[in-house]
């Protein structure tokens, strides 16, 4: 039996994509199980975790979600088989955390492999790959480790590859 969890949150991951701080709709959580600790403030969600956000859906094996006192998103931890989606960009990973406050995203490599983020609303192929990916919802940053990064070349500038990461 799937459990659905709704989640009157403003925060997830400003899309993992984004920095949007408008009102939204609430985020919509399902998996086969849940597990739901109020007085400590968490929520572990197991088997085919599907997060659905306005601006964005995550997919994974499991989820950790860490609460604050107001029962916002403060931290989320997904991991195995990580993927993240919106209508224009696609992430890629083992493991992804996300931390509202300063709206970081860590998205992890498998073992052997790597993790990638793919901009796919242009028709050349654009990606940034490599072993960690660090990105800053809200000031646009991007830091890859073991850093693979895949741009059209050809009348390319500084500026244009910048704006490929975003």
């Amino acid at each position: 039996m799937r459990h659905i969890l709704l989640a009157a949150v403003i925060g997830f991951a400003a899309s993992l994509f984004a920095a949007a701080e408008k009102p939204r709709r609430p985020v919509k959580i399902t998996s086969d199980s849940t597990f739901y600790d109020r007085k400590n403030g968490y929520a572990i969600f197991s088997g085919k975790v599907h997060v659905d956000d306005e601006q964005c859906q995550l997919h994974a094996d499991k989820a950790f979600v860490f609460l604050a006192e107001t029962n916002d998103v403060k931290r989320l931890v997904a991991v195995g088989n990580v993927a993240v989606t919106n209508e224009m960009r696609r992430a890629y990973g083992e493991k992804a955390l996300y931390y509202k406050d300063n709206g970081m995203v860590v998205l992890y490599a498998p073992p052997g492999g790597v993790a990638e983020v793919r901009d796919e609303s242009k028709k050349e192929d654009q990606s940034v790959k490599g072993s960690k990916i660090k990105f800053w919802t809200k000031t646009e940053q991007v830091e890859v480790v073991d850093a693979l990064i895949s741009a059209p070349v050809e009348g390319a500038d500084q500026k244009s590859l910048i704006n490929t990461l975003r």
